[in-house]
């Protein structure tokens, strides 16, 4: 959702990609790191062109890093941040809570102190 309103189309789409293709997901289905060295076969350039041909991945590697949604490592790959991908809070059920009945105002969920806004 935060992805949505900070990002670009072209940006967006990358991520997706990067959070659903197989070919960029490791065996337990989590975005892989990706190399920027634009000449290895598991680069961030590879990624872009797999998404579309007609971004230039340096203008969305720019935007991803000034955003701070990758993390560039001084091995020189580069990270998806987990924020952006996996929700940091579970999800509960659509229904879960919409016709539910509470016996008191002690028995309502309430958000602790620590919860993010």
């Amino acid at each position: 959702e935060l992805a949505r309103t900070i990002l670009s189309a072209s940006s967006r789409q990358v991520i997706r990609s990067w959070i659903s293709s197989s070919e960029f997901l490791d065996e337990h289905h989590d975005p892989v790191m990706l190399l920027m060295d634009n000449h290895a076969t598991n680069s961030f350039r590879n990624l872009v062109q797999a998404t579309n041909p007609e971004f230039a991945p340096t203008v969305v590697l720019n935007e991803l890093l000034r955003k701070g949604v990758v993390e560039p490592l001084d091995s020189g790959y580069l990270m998806l941040r987990r924020s952006v991908y996996a929700p940091s809070q579970p999800r509960f059920p659509s229904d879960s809570r919409v016709d539910q009945v509470f016996e008191s105002e002690d028995d309502i969920p309430r958000r602790r102190f620590n919860d993010a806004v």
